[in-house]
């Protein structure tokens, strides 16, 4: 791997990692109740609904990751080094919090197609 490749997948981890906690603060900031969602063990019609926001932001992350992850010139290889990588923090991350089974699943489902989604994006813009 060469200086850009690697250069392209730090980019694209920072991007997301960045973006989600970006989210996850203005979330919080907005709904402050949010904040405290992974250390209850029953949750709401309004907390599901905060936690579907959460999904949605990450997966908003993983696209732009995706699409900086290009643009720094990142191929499959290192779309799929990210994603893995993302995965393993969730892992790390659900193990450590309460969890609602189905927000970590769908999360971690969602990850890679997110960043393959956000490269595909980005490639189709250059045509």
């Amino acid at each position: 791997m060469n200086f850009k490749k690697i250069l392209s997948i730090i980019i694209g981890f920072g991007t997301i990692g960045l973006l989600s906690s970006i989210f996850a603060k203005i979330q919080g900031i907005i709904f402050p109740a949010s904040l405290l969602l992974f250390n209850q063990d029953t949750w709401s019609f309004s907390d599901i609904i905060q936690l579907v926001v959460k999904l949605a932001c990450v997966y908003l992350s993983c696209i732009a990751g995706g699409i900086v992850t290009s643009l720094c010139g990142g191929r499959n290889r290192e779309q799929y080094i990210i994603g893995i990588s993302i995965m393993l923090v969730v892992i790390w991350l659900w193990i450590n919090a309460i969890h609602p089974f189905w927000f970590w699943a769908l999360l971690l489902m969602g990850i890679l197609p997110c960043i393959l989604i956000g490269a595909k994006m980005k490639n189709d813009t250059e045509r």
